[in-house]
């Protein structure tokens, strides 16, 4: 399930009128990208659609079903123009199902002159049916946007404000632009003196790259063109590239195979890890070089007939293709970190049922390496265990070793002394404070943490919603956990229960951060993060406050271009609702535009947001999906339901055995208390949810009536087979959020969506990448059928190449683009769809 980055993740166009007549009838619409459509229904016959064009006018009926008892659901089989040539190509149908109940047909157009040419259509989706929607609105339409005479406010320039339905805001936030500015960045990491960084590319179908800094102006691509630098591991990936001494070494996405390249214009690519074995999968990540540069020691996960398996390897770094297994025990491991002077290496591992931040242990090894070869001896455990958990171990100039650990209650820095080494459970806290310096290990190669000249941290803490860029001085006097003198001084005056080390907050924009990295021997301080009004880019800041704050991404993930004005943007408010089982923290975005209000003595829309995870959390970094939402005039929630991070272990751990249930009920709390509190309309609100959020978005129109529908992106809807059939890495997440199988059945059912379809109290919009290994999308197609059957509104939309997050900009564009049309039929359905929300799709139908 993952956080599914749209994140975290993905995002669709404008739907236009709809398309549906009938629950017999269905009209084409003209999409330059696709080439065939998928129809689901109930007792029909198999039959061949000629959605052909008639004479141009697409508006015509161009085939009617024979009539059965329940409308059908339409699913969208899209064929990208730009398909992506990294993920494994797959027919989502080929044909007739076996169930007799999925059909392909044939999708052709016409296109005159080089120019498409189609009208909106008319008539209204069948009331309890399945929407087929246009994500386009183009010429025909007329806006009702200025409709209304009084004034309400001044914009920028000093006229009045325009006031209109909310909804229905004209907003610098197209679709288009959104889709291209879901740029992910993460691996921020330092060679020598300069920063470097992976970024993904909406626009060339997803393709992730590695980039250098380059003083300030557009940073320089240093992987091998038209290669995706991914890995695969636990499907989530991260840690696909390291750079050292000036040689890039990286995961090609294609064949996740191992290679070593040079910067620059160089020869091809040289291969390290041999092509696997017939009936194999290999794949690698986190790797990093040992002390002498002769072994990149990394992760390696294998697939084969007897399941999949996880252990550290040694790979050579000359191309002879040798490879070395170091540590082959427990069911996951992950972070290798090498001694800086070879003699021990450190890992964290952990097995099932748990997961990595419910409970995992760090360990210790004599690392030994010679012109034979690598290995290691003397393994032990050094810190951890069942119910602690640990991450981002990192060496230190003295030879100390420093790891995160939860066994406070926060994820605080722990450090092991050199000389206690060899000792189990010998790591003191640094400090003592209720903050978090780590985050859930959902992809490989988290760092916030690096070392500068003078042996202080440079380090992410989470405190009070947001990230800060911490400072963390070694005591002056006396051992780890005597405060010096000079502890009072610090710039944080609130951590008046910080342990011994000396605690100072760095001045710094972002209040999200996911990287920190120190370079040219901790001269050169790199943040990997987001600010309220910017996506994520990467910093450079001064640790001591001599410089200016400088941006080494000038076009950061988030730019739209044009860029919008500062005050078109709404920043996170924290807003805590109180339940009778304790507080909900979250934020709350009002509606803001500078040229458009609503009208007055009126209050907007909401749209929930539940994040991933569901051990994820909600940051009040800019989103450009939450901004595309916002400036049309609907409000958002961002709610950090019981089993978020950032909030301590207790919290992290108090959804344990009620997922489908403590956080539906905290999603639906939180909204009423924003309808309480006067800020939002209390009769038109909404809930959407990424891969397990969409559990939650879709729970709650089971377990209330007070959400008017859910969008579900890439969502779960049946826990019963997430168990059986999704990846390794999250086999046995269920057994501690629900309960271990098949003791649990009955749970599992009651809290799945799947099989509550009679009592779904709203209309439902399903969105879901075809090759999802994660949440597979039988889930969704069963689901949609299961609502059709019971006449529940449902809209599907399946996307071939797509995997779990969606990456191509088509993509997102077309599911923001349906999915603000979705919410303008639960919220405004009489009102006219404006042509220029559309400007720039290319989108399909839904």
């Amino acid at each position: 399930m993952g956080q599914g980055h749209y994140p975290v993740g993905g995002h669709l166009g404008v739907l236009g009128e709809p398309t549906m007549m009938g629950h017999s009838e269905f009209v084409a619409v003209h999409d330059d990208r696709l080439t065939d459509f998928v129809l689901i229904g109930r007792n029909h016959r198999s039959h061949q659609i000629d959605a052909g064009h008639q004479g141009g006018d697409t508006s015509d009926p161009v085939t009617h079903l024979c009539d059965h008892a329940s409308p059908p659901v339409f699913v969208i089989h899209r064929r990208p123009a730009d398909p992506d040539p990294y993920l494994p190509d797959r027919e989502f149908v080929e044909g007739q199902c076996r169930d007799a109940l999925i059909h392909r047909a044939p999708f052709s157009f016409d296109d005159e002159g080089g120019k498409s040419h189609w009208r909106p259509l008319r008539g209204s989706a069948s009331r309890g049916g399945v929407g087929v929607h246009s994500v386009r609105s183009q010429d025909g339409y007329r806006t009702e946007l200025m409709r209304g005479e009084q004034n309400a406010g001044v914009d920028p320039s000093g006229h009045p404000k325009a006031v209109a339905r909310f909804g229905r805001w004209p907003s610098p936030f197209s679709a288009a632009g959104v889709a291209s500015a879901k740029v992910s960045r993460s691996g921020l990491q330092a060679d020598g003196t300069s920063l470097f960084w992976s970024e993904s590319r909406p626009e060339d179908g997803g393709r992730q790259v590695v980039v250098k800094d380059n003083d300030g102006d557009a940073p320089v691509e240093i992987s091998p063109p038209a290669l995706s630098v991914r890995s695969r591991v636990h499907e989530f990936g991260g840690g696909a590239a390291t750079v050292s001494g000036g040689v890039l070494f990286f995961v090609d996405q294609a064949d996740q195979r191992l290679y070593r390249s040079a910067m620059g214009d160089v020869p091809a690519p040289l291969p390290l890890t041999p092509e696997p074995p017939a009936g194999f999968s290999l794949r690698y990540a986190d790797g990093i070089l040992s002390s002498s540069g002769d072994w990149l020691i990394c992760v390696e996960e294998r697939h084969g007939s007897s399941g999949t398996g996880h252990r550290l390897v040694a790979v050579a770094t000359d191309g002879s293709l040798r490879l070395v297994p170091l540590v082959d025990a427990g069911d996951f491991v992950a972070a290798p970190r090498p001694s800086p002077d070879g003699s021990h290496l450190a890992w964290v591992t952990w097995s099932h049922p748990h997961m990595s931040w419910d409970g995992s242990e760090l360990w210790l090894a004599d690392l030994a390496e010679s012109d034979s070869g690598i290995r290691i001896a003397k393994p032990h455990r050094v810190a951890g265990g069942d119910s602690i958990s640990v991450g981002q171990p990192f060496w230190c100039g003295d030879g100390s070793l420093v790891v995160i650990t939860d066994r406070t209650g926060w994820w605080l820095p722990h450090r092991i002394r050199a000389e206690r080494l060899h000792e189990s459970d010998a790591a003191t806290p640094l400090v003592d404070l209720e903050a978090e310096f780590h985050a859930p290990d959902w992809a490989f190669g988290q760092s916030t943490m690096a070392e500068l000249s003078d042996g202080s941290l440079i380090c992410r803490m989470h405190r009070d919603g947001q990230d800060h860029l911490a400072r963390l001085r070694p005591p002056r006097v006396g051992d780890d956990n005597e405060p010096s003198a000079a502890a009072a001084a610090t710039e944080v005056q609130d951590l008046s229960d910080q342990g011994g080390w000396e605690v100072e907050v760095v001045d710094q924009p972002c209040v999200t951060i996911t990287g920190v990295a120190v370079a040219d021997d901790g001269r050169r301080v790199g943040v990997l993060g987001a600010t309220r009004t910017a996506g994520t880019g990467v910093y450079e800041v001064s640790a001591g406050g001599s410089r200016p704050v400088r941006l080494l991404t000038p076009g950061p993930a988030g730019a739209i271009a044009p860029v919008p004005a500062p005050a078109d943007i709404a920043s996170a408010e924290p807003f805590v609702a109180m339940s009778k089982v304790g507080p909900i923290p979250g934020f709350f975005y009002e509606p803001t535009n500078t040229s458009t209000t609503g009208p007055e003595g009126a209050s907007p829309p909401l749209v929930v947001f539940c994040h991933g995870g569901p051990t994820g959390a909600a940051e009040p970094g800019f989103d450009p999906v939450i901004q595309f939402f916002t400036s049309r005039g609907i409000a958002v929630a961002a709610v950090n339901y019981r089993g978020s991070s950032g909030y301590g272990r207790t919290y992290r751990r108090s959804l344990q055995g009620l997922w489908g249930i403590a956080d539906v009920d905290d999603c639906t709390a939180y909204a009423v208390a924003l309808a309480d509190a006067g800020r939002i309309d209390a009769g038109r609100m909404a809930i959407r949810g990424t891969s397990a959020g969409g559990l939650t978005a879709l729970g709650a129109l089971v377990r209330s009536e007070r959400f008017a529908g859910a969008a579900s992106w890439y969502g779960v809807t049946d826990l019963e087979a997430l168990a059986l059939d999704t990846h390794e890495f999250e086999s046995r997440y269920l057994d501690g959020l629900v309960g271990p199988l098949p003791a649990a059945t009955a749970a599992y059912r009651q809290r799945s969506p799947l099989y509550h379809p009679g009592e779904v109290s709203g209309a439902v919009l399903l969105l879901q990448g075809a090759d999802d290994p994660v949440v597979p999308s039988a889930q969704a197609e069963r689901f949609a059928e299961e609502l059709s059957a019971h006449g529940v509104r449902c809209t599907i939309e399946v996307f071939p190449g797509e995997s779990h997050g969606f990456r191509r900009a088509a993509t997102i564009e077309a599911c923001l683009s349906a999915e603000l049309g979705f919410y303008q039929s639960l919220f405004d359905p009489d009102g006219t769809t404006d042509p220029s929300i559309g400007a720039g799709i290319r989108g399909g139908i839904t």
